[in-house]
């Protein structure tokens, strides 16, 4: 049987948690599927978008408003899901450690993702050159979103590397040489590198969804 639950009730839940719930643990609220359209979403209590947490026990109010729709929390130790079918607003006591988390509704995964880290995460060591020759190369082609640690090796004194995506544009000189390491914490998406100088000298690099 599904329930339908409105905003007064999933605010009262918020302040009143149930006995599942600790009044000490830290609140996130999961919302899915409002008026059935394609959007899911994970706040902390003051509305923010989740995108770092600190390792530990939260208290999450899902509220699942399409049946349609649902929302599926993944990552180290973590697996809750609501039901497809279900309308209803729940409570999950989770315990996150350090580590990459992906939410999203099931049915529709391509469109209705987000992500998040916990505490400390390693990053992906990326290696990438340039030169001394007309080359250019990135190692592995492909990396988890988050934080990566991105090593260029520019060997060319007339070609640089320009690295191009969801939010980074980072390159170096043309005529300089020598190595640099960018600390980057990359979105999924797809990423270009090239040669500003040389027009064949490029490639793509892939940055997925964690899980």
């Amino acid at each position: 049987m599904t329930t339908r639950i409105g905003l007064a009730a999933l605010l009262a839940a918020l302040a009143f948690p149930s006995a599942a719930a600790h009044a000490d643990n830290p609140k996130l609220v999961a919302v899915v599927g409002t008026n059935d359209a394609f959007v899911i979403s994970l706040r902390d209590a003051s509305g923010n978008l989740v995108t770092h947490l600190d390792p530990g026990t939260y208290d999450i109010s899902v509220s699942d408003r399409s049946p349609m729709h649902q929302f599926t929390l993944s990552g180290p130790g973590v697996s809750q899901a609501t039901g497809i079918e279900d309308v209803a607003d729940t409570t999950w006591t989770v315990t996150f450690a350090d580590g990459r988390y992906v939410f999203f509704c099931a049915p529709h995964s391509t469109a209705m993702r987000g992500w998040f880290t916990v505490g400390t995460v390693p990053p992906t060591a990326v290696a990438a050159s340039v030169g001394p020759r007309k080359t250019i190369s990135v190692k592995p082609k492909s990396a988890l979103a988050g934080p990566v640690t991105f090593t260029v090796n520019d060997r060319s004194r007339t070609d640089n590397f320009h690295l191009v995506g969801p939010g980074v544009n980072k390159k170096t000189g043309v005529k300089t040489r020598g190595k640099v390491t960018w600390a980057l914490n990359l979105n999924p998406g797809a990423y270009s590198y090239r040669s500003d100088k040389t027009k064949k000298l490029r490639g793509t690099f892939t940055v997925s969804f964690p899980g």
